[in-house]
């Protein structure tokens, strides 16, 4: 699982950089963009409110070793970018995604296997109870593309 972070964080000595948003996730992305301005670093942009979804995967798809992406998007659109930029092959190690607004979070239940929405900010470690069978579930870090949802263990009380 990639990490989704709230800020992004520059990555420094990458050969090209790929900053690709909405229009708030690119605001979010101003210092990272004024850093390889000011270095004279090469990068673009890909904005994923004005360009169609086979544009956005063309683009990424044809760049070359060493680029390094960060995407910033509400939610749903992060999360497509994120599948595509997985199956064109870039890791962790080679992408930052940061979450821009509010974001429901979806947990799974281990016991069910019912997801659960929850409407307000919820951390990782915090307790929920599951809308289906009412077990109180811890939420972690595992986080499924498939299910779009977090895994929700059991709570330790």
């Amino acid at each position: 699982m990639n990490d989704i972070k709230n800020e992004p964080i520059f990555q420094p000595g990458k050969r090209h950089y790929v900053l690709c948003g909405d229009e708030k996730g690119l605001n979010s992305l101003n210092p990272i963009k004024q850093i390889l301005s000011n270095d004279q670093m090469s990068f673009e942009e890909i904005h994923l409110s004005l360009e169609c979804s086979s544009e956005v995967d063309k683009k990424l798809e044809m760049q070359k070793i060493g680029t390094f992406l960060y995407v910033a998007a509400e939610g749903k659109k992060l999360r497509k970018v994120i599948c595509t930029a997985e199956k064109l092959g870039y890791s962790s190690e080679e992408a930052q995604y940061i979450i821009v607004g509010k974001e429901k979070k979806r947990v799974f239940c281990c016991r069910c296997h019912f997801i659960s929405t929850v409407n307000y900010t919820l951390n990782i470690g915090e307790h929920v109870n599951c809308t289906a069978c009412n077990l109180q579930l811890d939420l972690s870090d595992h986080y499924s593309p498939v299910k779009e949802a977090y895994l929700g263990y059991v709570a330790q009380n």
